[in-house]
């Protein structure tokens, strides 16, 4: 397996992953990682072409596998500036959380996650939801209070994260 950087394989549909089906999925993750030309911080499976929910997060020494999640909570919306990709070639400025509290099938009591473990989270868990970083591109170096809130609502900034800046 390699990592992808065909969309169609990227945006399509995951399914949940089975318990007996996670020890080798995150194994199969960390050993593509490891070998990739570039150095990554994350890798969710539909990066290699399984159409699964689950990621890892490594950061060289521990590695945090994350299986079939949600995130519950969100705060402090910001723009991060350079965000890359291993599938998608380029740096993005995107729009993402502060912090974010989240549960997974590996972790039911939750996760609280700041700053770049928050981001990283975040980037993994939209791949396994066929979100790619540059539907998350921020056109501006700030969000306006009137704009539409790049948490996904229907509602302006200002009502819905505006609140926490």
């Amino acid at each position: 397996m390699t990592i992808t950087t065909n969309e169609l394989i990227l945006r399509a549909p995951n399914v949940d992953v089975l318990p007996e089906e996670v020890e080798s999925l995150e194994k199969m993750l960390l050993d593509e990682l490891a070998k990739s030309s570039m150095p990554g911080v994350g890798l969710a499976a539909p990066q290699i072409g399984v159409n699964k929910r689950i990621a890892i997060v490594t950061n060289g020494a521990e590695n945090l596998c994350i299986v079939n999640p949600k995130i519950l909570e969100t705060k402090g919306v910001l723009i991060h500036k350079g965000e890359g990709c291993l599938s998608v070639p380029g740096k993005f400025n995107t729009y993402r959380f502060r912090e974010i509290r989240m549960v997974d099938d590996l972790h039911p009591g939750g996760i609280v996650a700041t700053g770049l473990v928050s981001l990283i989270l975040q980037h993994e868990i939209d791949h396994t939801l066929g979100i790619l970083v540059k539907d998350r591109v921020a056109h501006t170096d700030k969000i306006g209070r009137n704009d539409p809130c790049p948490c996904g609502s229907k509602i302006k900034f200002k009502r819905c994260h505006g609140k926490e800046l």
